[in-house]
């Protein structure tokens, strides 16, 4: 076994007006693989490991190289973003570089980004494998250090870009970058990158492959997830789901996934009661929406690649009839507004008071307010999130028919003149786990979920509470962890005054094999057969309070 050689080690509010109301409550490890590796080539080495480096005093020191401007690339911008926050995405998408690219150059950048995030557990194992200290040592530089090889990496190996392009594109970032980055430092990233770039010297390997590809071959998709998130899928659904959950998420060959998005329209619930008109007018929205869009069972529509650009200029976005949710997530609100509609006669449903809790960023509320009841409440505790919530209800033209409350949901309790809660919808804080596709970032979060199962318990013990006798609740998470969702409708029911109302096939179209032995929803994702193998993963459970 050769150990692979270690190149450097780095140093260190309130609307007025109309109906609409907004309310706001005062208040140094080397990776060895599996078998014979060839050695990492070494000609752009900046320090060896085994000589000391000396310095000479009299020589002059160096003039302090200041960046060139530039304009921003896709690379810069990508980079930017990985280097200066947590949420990647959201900071691509808020720097005002991003808005000066091109739409090109912007799709690109959104693709680096996604890749870099999806793909990171692999890059890292990768690197580690050729610098003795990875990650770098935390100093000024080591963010966009990091940040400049994972995404030299991810062009190198997953997306296939030339190499002279990826390396050159990428150390060039780093000499534009406003913090001066050392020159040592960025002659040592430009040598791990074409390093990875080259054929391996030992001749038992293929001379077409990069040294960086037979690398790769020691990785596994499965690097990506949190090694105790994979435990427990296997504990909670048996060895084969938690397989499809991880291919679904974490697709071995990239070039398999297809991008698409999934939209909600005022139409959808009344498409799924049997409402021909409303039938009529999404297949009139699906044939605008690009040459491979469809449609779902439950009538979302999935816009495919063939529609670019910015959603807000896609067609009918102005005219307030979709909006952006994945299929999965449509199903809290539409078993809620199906037992409602069973329960109550048409003409009743102007005195319906439905509350949407955990509302933004308006999805779920959209769909409760294109069922037509009379008094829809929404609960918002974060006022940025609510802002969102407010701006996508007043391009749907919903401001009239929502009242919308700033606070934590589990301190919200109706007004003595507030008509009796019929029915409420919680669809609780969680991790999220069910979302990974789209939000790899949450596969690698830290396995503490206690703040976190204890505010759901909360809420949904307060929800209960507020239901009149008879009223219908939906408790809801997108996590695929049973202690954020099954266990806790088991306690919630335990506690003797709610019961299950079972969720009925024909209520679900498309999702019945998702209906479990307790009447309760379950999608995993990867596991249902068609185009909605690829949903978010999504549990609802339905529930009716009784007396006493």
């Amino acid at each position: 076994m050769i150990p692979l050689l270690v190149v450097v080690m780095l140093a260190s509010g309130t609307r007025s007006g109309g109906a609409f109301t907004i309310e706001t409550k005062s208040s140094t490890t080397q990776f060895h693989p599996s078998r014979e590796l060839p050695t990492l080539r070494t000609s752009s080495s900046l320090f060896s490991s085994s000589q000391k480096s000396t310095i000479s005093t009299s020589a002059k020191p160096r003039r302090r190289r200041s960046p060139k401007k530039s304009k921003p690339t896709a690379r810069s911008v990508a980079i930017s973003a990985l280097a200066n926050a947590p949420f990647s995405a959201r900071q691509l998408e808020q720097d005002s570089n991003f808005e000066m690219l091109d739409l090109r150059d912007r799709a690109f950048a959104r693709l680096l980004l996604a890749t870099v995030e999806r793909r990171s557990g692999q890059i890292d194992k990768v690197l580690s494998c050729c610098i003795a200290k990875y990650p770098p040592k935390k100093g000024k530089h080591s963010h966009v250090i990091q940040a400049t090889l994972r995404t030299g990496v991810a062009q190198l190996l997953f997306l296939q870009t030339p190499p002279f392009a990826a390396i050159k594109e990428s150390v060039q970032v780093l000499r534009m970058y406003p913090n001066n980055v050392p020159e040592p430092m960025i002659k040592f990233v430009n040598g791990v990158l074409r390093n990875l770039s080259r054929p391996p010297k030992d001749e038992t390997n293929d001379a077409s492959e990069m040294f960086g590809q037979i690398l790769l071959k020691e990785t596994s998709p499965q690097d990506n997830i949190a090694p105790w998130l994979l435990e427990q899928w296997r504990n909670d659904w048996g060895e084969e789901k938690a397989a499809l959950i991880c291919e679904e998420m974490m697709p071995s060959d990239e070039s398999l996934v297809t991008p698409h998005i999934d939209l909600s329209t005022k139409y959808s619930l009344g498409a799924v009661g049997g409402i021909t008109e409303d039938r009529d007018e999404i297949q009139s929205l699906v044939a605008n929406l690009g040459e491979d869009s469809t449609l779902l069972p439950q009538y979302s529509i999935r816009v495919g690649s063939s529609l670019k650009g910015d959603v807000k200029k896609w067609p009918a976005y102005d005219d307030g009839i979709w909006w952006v949710q994945d299929a999965s997530s449509t199903l809290p609100a539409l078993v809620l507004t199906r037992a409602l509609y069973d329960k109550y006669p048409s003409d009743k449903l102007s005195d319906i008071h439905v509350v949407d809790m955990c509302a933004a960023p308006g999805g779920k509320t959209s769909q409760i307010l294109s069922a037509g009841f009379g008094h829809v409440t929404a609960i918002e505790a974060s006022p940025r999130r609510s802002r969102r919530l407010v701006g996508n209800l007043e391009r749907l033209g919903f401001v009239d028919t929502c009242h919308v409350v700033i606070e934590e949901g589990q301190n919200w309790v109706p007004k003595s003149e507030d008509p009796c809660v019929h029915g409420i919808l919680v669809d609780v804080p969680c991790s999220a786990t069910g979302t990974g596709a789209r939000r790899p970032d949450v596969l690698r979060r830290d396995s503490d979920l206690r703040e976190l199962l204890e505010i759901q318990e909360k809420l949904a013990n307060h929800c209960g509470t507020l239901l009149d006798v008879g009223g219908i609740m939906v408790y809801a998470t997108c996590s695929i962890l049973k202690e954020e969702s099954e266990d806790q409708v088991q306690r919630l029911i335990e506690r003797g005054n709610l019961e299950t109302l079972p969720i009925q096939s024909h209520e679900v179209p498309g999702f019945e094999d998702a209906i479990d032995e307790n009447g309760w929803l379950r999608v995993l994702p990867g596991v249902l057969k068609g185009d909605l193998r690829s949903t978010d993963g999504f549990f609802v459970a339905r529930l009716t309070k009784m007396a006493g």
